[in-house]
């Protein structure tokens, strides 16, 4: 996977604890001048769909989250990617 498009920002900046994860992701959008609501907004869904992304894996909201960062969604969610960056699946 190309690397080269990740950001300034490192992995090691991002929470392990899944609620400051969860509060630094809002944060990084507020600075930035953008929120949950406003990629929402961006596709024509609720804030609510794309807040999904914060609470389990979903990632077509991660991909979204991640870009809106100039990160990638697997430096944002390490446990949910595998190490080629692809979505773990959980078992049924």
């Amino acid at each position: 996977m190309d690397k080269s498009n990740t950001s300034s920002k490192s992995r090691s900046e991002v929470p392990l604890d899944l609620e400051k994860k969860r509060e630094w992701i809002k944060y990084q959008l507020k600075i930035k001048g953008l929120s949950l609501a406003e990629i929402g907004r961006k596709h024509n869904i609720s804030r609510q769909v794309v807040s999904t992304a914060l609470y389990r894996p979903s990632p077509r909201w991660e991909h979204e989250i991640a870009s809106a960062l100039d990160m990638l969604p697997f430096e944002l969610w390490p446990e949910r990617y595998d190490n080629l960056g692809i979505p773990l699946r959980e078992a049924s």
